[in-house]
């Protein structure tokens, strides 16, 4: 069983679009009922700075309706993609190695949800494998993460040592400006909407922790804010701020959803710049790069052979697993009349209930080495073939 995968994301859609299926709060539920309308065997969503994909093992992705728009992978095109996002090969900057990660936090929440089984489970190990093979041939092991890489370039190139910078949010991208900007002399200060997760963050960097509705009513003393949280609704707002007067504050915004309304650029001590802007930049670095990208496809191509083949052979052993199953659960039916039948064969001497036994037994072999030739098997490029 192989799976379908329908995705939004950047370059393909705009951020806007990417952005309105991006799914912060009650992803449990939705996985289930995403499963239910779907009726998929395993389903795994995962959303991230500039995509969402939906992968769908079984029953009818279609029914999920996310919008127009919507590109759709299957066959051997599926796993391409999986191949070439988890290298890193489809990110603002090539062999990024933030999206593993991302990856194996989607699969752990969809199967603690339990809608992601065995199947999906074995299938991130494979691509995630995989992925870091093709890195690694690419000359693609050292990528980084790019966002947060250039923003941190825009804040040195931009502000003067000394400044001082609020994080808001905790994870990938604030947590690499966490460890680096003090490396660098700026006062950094940790700000989120559960304070004890800003502490877990601050703290053992010796970090100061802000109240974030603080922030939200007056950012006052900030020279830079760079949010980069879940929220589905804009914190940063032009009416909390729109009668404030302040020294020039920069804001980047590299949440999506924004986390900053664009109005605030209204303001004239406010100077706003997003993820688009972050990831355009990127391009420059993505070109110098290209070259590396442009090998890629052969090792894309033989990469997703060998994991649509390991993919049918384990729906294989599957299949055969079941179908013994139910040939164990009938022949054991089948011995049980027999010994019912024990009170009427009284005639039968010892040989000729052995001799019944013995053709039980032998019925019983015949027929599952006539189950296993009789299923398809996956040749190497992970088509069935017939036996």
């Amino acid at each position: 069983m192989e799976p379908v995968l329908l995705s939004f994301h950047a370059p393909i859609h705009d951020l806007e679009q990417v952005a309105q299926h991006v799914v912060r709060d009650g992803v449990p539920a939705r996985l289930r009922d995403w499963q239910r309308a779907s009726g998929a065997r395993e389903l795994v969503y995962l959303a991230t700075c500039q995509r969402v994909l939906w992968m769908v093992w079984g029953g009818d992705p279609a029914a999920l309706d996310p919008g127009p728009g919507v590109r759709r992978y299957e066959g051997e095109e599926a796993w391409v993609h999986l191949l070439a996002m988890s290298a890193g090969l489809e990110s603002a900057n090539l062999g990024d190695r933030e999206i593993p990660g991302q990856m194996k936090d989607a699969l752990e929440q969809a199967r603690q949800v339990g809608v992601a089984g065995d199947e999906a489970q074995a299938v991130f190990e494979d691509v995630i494998r995989e992925g870091q093979r093709l890195r690694s041939r690419l000359g693609l092991a050292d990528g980084n993460v790019s966002v947060a890489t250039v923003a941190l370039k825009h804040l040195c190139e931009g502000l003067p040592e000394g400044s001082a910078i609020a994080l808001v949010g905790v994870g990938p991208m604030t947590q690499y400006l966490a460890e680096r900007l003090p490396e660098r002399g700026f006062k950094v200060s940790v700000a989120n909407r559960t304070k004890s997760k800003a502490h877990d963050l601050a703290d053992p960097l010796g970090l100061a922790v802000v109240d974030l509705p603080l922030l939200q009513r007056d950012p006052a003393g900030f020279q830079a804010i760079v949010s980069a949280t879940a929220a589905p609704e804009p914190i940063f707002t032009l009416d909390a701020w729109q009668t404030l007067k302040r020294p020039l504050l920069r804001i980047l915004d590299l949440a999506l959803p924004p986390d900053s309304e664009p109005g605030l650029e209204q303001l004239p001590w406010v100077h706003r710049v997003d993820l688009s802007a972050f990831l355009a930049q990127t391009a420059t670095a993505r070109a110098q790069r290209a070259e590396a990208a442009t090998k890629a496809e052969a090792f894309l191509v033989g990469a997703a052979g060998r994991l649509r083949h390991r993919a049918h052979a384990r729906g294989h052993k599957r299949h055969l697993a079941s179908a013994q199953e139910r040939l164990d659960s009938a022949w054991g039916a089948l011995e049980a009349e027999v010994k019912a039948l024990e009170d009427s064969m009284q005639g039968l001497d010892e040989a000729q209930r052995e001799a019944l036994k013995e053709i039980l037994t032998r019925g019983r072999t015949l027929a599952f080495r006539a189950l296993i030739q009789t299923q398809p098997k996956p040749d190497p490029n992970g088509e069935a073939t017939k036996p």
